[in-house]
């Protein structure tokens, strides 16, 4: 996208990057000519991607990192900032969740989906806006879920809960930022069904990943990419607060 273009040279920060939707924005990213730091806990998958997008000119730094400890997160800002500078462009990417009635659910996966999908991206925001007042432009993007739009979805309330969490948490900041006249433009991006690892996970191998083919085409990670693409190529006055994207079909 033509508008892309003036964020070449400049560091974005992708959480949840080892697969999936987080590593389709990684490669956008790196595609339009930015720096960028991946971030997730599967080292492996994180130094191939490195690797793999390197070989073409891009500059990527691998972050392996546990996103729910502070001390892991402060520690991975630290090292952007040593390598490259303060983050331009900060995608909160990763999420966790387990299918089931809060009748049956576990404590354990509770407090995994609200450290990964709620305090986890407050706490990056938090660092990157260290660094991002001072700059001419800033973005700061959100993953939610089409679930954050909806009436509540069966057993699945506590992702469901921890999405609105983040809509939340996304309008308040950028009513923060407005009062206090920054550059700094605050979006998120509410997916429906993705063809990504995640829906497996959650249903602890139950729902296949050949099974999101079975009724509709889903949404593929580079698709939620564009849309990042696309609010990084709007002009900085313009900010986009959020696109609902779901594939032709999806009733839930």
């Amino acid at each position: 996208m033509q508008g892309c273009k003036r964020w070449a040279g400049r560091i974005a920060l992708v959480t949840g990057a080892s697969g999936g939707i987080g590593e389709g924005i990684a490669r956008a990213l790196a595609g339009i000519g930015m720096k960028v730091a991946i971030a997730a806990r599967r080292r492996d998958r994180l130094g191939a991607l490195a690797a793999e997008l390197g070989k073409s000119g891009a500059q990527v730094m691998a972050c392996a990192v546990d996103l729910g400890n502070e001390a892991d997160v402060l520690a991975m800002f630290a090292a952007i900032k040593r390598q490259w500078g303060d983050v331009d462009v900060l995608v909160n990417n990763a999420g966790t969740g387990m299918m089931s009635t809060l009748e049956n659910g576990q404590w354990q996966d509770w407090c995994d989906t609200l450290h990964i999908n709620v305090a986890a991206p407050a706490l990056c925001v938090r660092e990157a806006l260290r660094g991002m007042h001072a700059k001419d432009e800033a973005q700061i993007i959100n993953l939610s879920s089409i679930y954050s739009h909806r009436d509540q979805v069966p057993n699945f309330s506590f992702y469901q809960a921890s999405k609105f969490a983040v809509r939340a948490l996304t309008d308040t900041l950028r009513a923060e930022l407005a009062v206090k006249g920054t550059r700094i433009r605050v979006g998120m991006i509410s997916p429906g069904l993705v063809a990504t690892e995640f829906r497996e996970r959650a249903t602890h191998g139950t729902f296949k990943y050949e099974s999101y083919f079975e009724k509709y085409q889903p949404l593929l990670p580079s698709d939620i990419a564009d849309a990042v693409l696309y609010m990084l190529s709007t002009p900085p006055h313009v900010q986009v607060q959020d696109i609902l994207i779901t594939p032709m079909g999806q009733a839930l």
